[in-house]
Parts: structure tokens; sequence; C-alpha cells
């Protein structure tokens, strides 16, 4: 008499718990690739938005706070890579790409019709004011001119420079540099300028005020819009913002590439390009420009 096989065999219970981890493990990696794109997707947009808030609030000024009647705020100034927070602590390395963003407030006068920086520099625009004097009228503690905002690329992310330079260097490639989006004192025309120099603003305040020693201050802002553009002042020209995903210790092949256009004047310059746009523009002269994702295939 023949028995009926009753359960399952050893081998078989093992190849049905094999099969089952693997599924398993495969669910739990899609979904975790799935969620790190999405943050990484939610960073993007979220720097995006930052960029064009700053534009709408230039378009649309408060009055300065005291209501002086002489003072005018004529924009912003964005700064990346300073390396001190708003309680004058030095902060830790990771917190470098912390970006600031400033009021730039000048006198109320007429200025000339010329370019912005001109105009801004003879109304003696700045991002610093005398908060505190003494009954004398010396100068005795300066401030940000207005509400200081600060912010943090969102999941991680950090913020690079198109090139690829230091690519075995962690962090060599981070995003430094000011730039300005201000109206024309005159015109009302907003600008879009940039700066490779680094305009430390929290440094220099808690330097002037530790020191009482407010030269540095006083011309922080008109000091740059002296330079030329070689010489590290500010001048119009296209950006292109490299966001890298986190845990990317070096330039990864999906950075995505948020352009604001040269001369931009509004929100509608600020660009998201397509992360596979590798499109190249070819001069008379023969050289090829890549227009594309700049990110993604610079060198």
């Amino acid at each position: 008499m023949k028995h009926k096989r009753k359960g399952f065999t050893l081998i078989e219970i093992m190849l049905f718990l094999a099969i089952t981890s693997l599924l398993f493990v495969g669910i739990i990696v899609g979904t975790n690739n799935s969620i790190a794109q999405q943050r990484f997707n939610d960073s993007v947009q979220n720097f995006a938005e930052l960029l064009k808030s700053v534009y709408s609030e230039v378009s649309n000024p408060q009055s300065v706070g005291d209501g002086r009647s002489d003072v005018a705020i004529y924009g912003k100034l964005i700064t990346f890579g300073e390396r001190y927070g708003l309680d004058g602590k030095r902060i830790a390395d990771k917190y470098e790409q912390r970006i600031f963003i400033y009021d730039v407030v000048g006198r109320a006068d007429n200025a000339g019709s010329g370019k912005v920086t001109e105009a801004l520099k003879e109304l003696q625009a700045n991002v610093v004011v005398v908060t505190e004097r003494d009954e004398l009228g010396n100068i005795m503690e300066m401030g940000p001119a207005g509400e200081v905002q600060s912010y943090v690329l969102r999941w991680g992310a950090s913020l690079e420079k198109v090139e690829q330079k230091d690519i075995l260097n962690p962090g060599g490639n981070l995003f430094t540099g000011s730039m300005l989006i201000v109206r024309h004192p005159q015109s009302g025309t907003i600008n879009t300028l940039f700066s490779n120099t680094v305009i430390k603003v929290n440094e220099t305040l808690n330097t002037v005020n530790e020191d009482k020693d407010f030269t540095k201050a006083t011309d922080l802002l008109t000091s740059v819009l002296a330079r030329t553009v070689r010489n590290g002042g500010f001048g119009a020209m296209q950006i292109d913002f490299c966001i890298n995903p986190a845990g990317a210790e070096k330039p990864s092949e999906i950075r995505r590439d948020i352009r604001l256009t040269k001369n931009n004047r509004n929100v509608s310059g600020v660009e998201i390009v397509d992360l596979d746009l590798n499109e190249i523009r070819h001069d008379a002269s023969g050289v090829d420009e890549q227009i594309g994702n700049k990110c993604r295939f610079s060198n």
C-alpha cells in the first residue's frame, strides 16, 4: 500500500525561503531607490522655488523696518560659502553650504541711468547698517540691513560648480560666490549679477563689532561693486547651479542643472534643465559649447 507524501522536503523549504528572500530584498532596494530619487527631485525643485521666491520679493519689496524715508530696499544679496552662522560662532564643516539671503539697502536719492553697479555704488548700497550709536553719534554696533534668511538644500543634497576639476576631493566642487538680484534705482529693471567673491557678511559683522573698527563693514558691498569682473566684481552672466544627490562624494552622473539665464529679470528665467538634454551649440569660431545639462555632460 502506497503512502501519500505529506508536507514539503527540506530542500523545497530552503528553495522557497531563498526565493522569498530575494523577492523581499528586491522590493526593499527598489523602494529605497525610489524614495532616494523622490527626495533628490524634491531638493532640486525646492532650490528652484527658493530662487523664484527671491525674484518675487525683489519685484515686490517691503518697506524698511525702521520706517526711514531716506533709505530704500533695492534687492537681495545671496551668498554661497559663508563659514559663519547667524549666532556668530564658527559652524561645522558640514554646514559650510548654508546659503544666506540679505536685503540690499541704499540711500533713496536719485541715481544715474548707467550700469546698476554704478548706480548702487553711488547710493552707497550695503547689506549691513548701523544699529547702535552713542550720544556723540559714534557707531557702537552694526547688523544686517533687514531680516536674514538662511537655507540648506534638502535631504543632504549639495550645490556644486559645473567644473569637475576636483572629483577626487569630496567637497572640492562646492558652489561659492555671491549673487545680486537687484532693481535699478532709476529704471526699476531687475538685474541678476554674480561674483566669484564670497561676501562674508557674518564674519565681517562679528569682527567689527568685537574690534569696534567698523570701516570694513561700511563699504562691505560697495567695495565689491567697485571691482571689475576679472578682479572678483559683479557681472551679468549665465549661472548654472549643479545639484548633486546626497551621499555622492564626487560629481554624479545624475546631477541636475538649475540655470539662471544671462540678464534674467524674473521667475521665468529660473530653469530646471532636462537631465538628458545634451545640446551643443556650434559658433562661427569653431568652438562647441554645451548648452544642455552642463552638470551632467561637463568634463
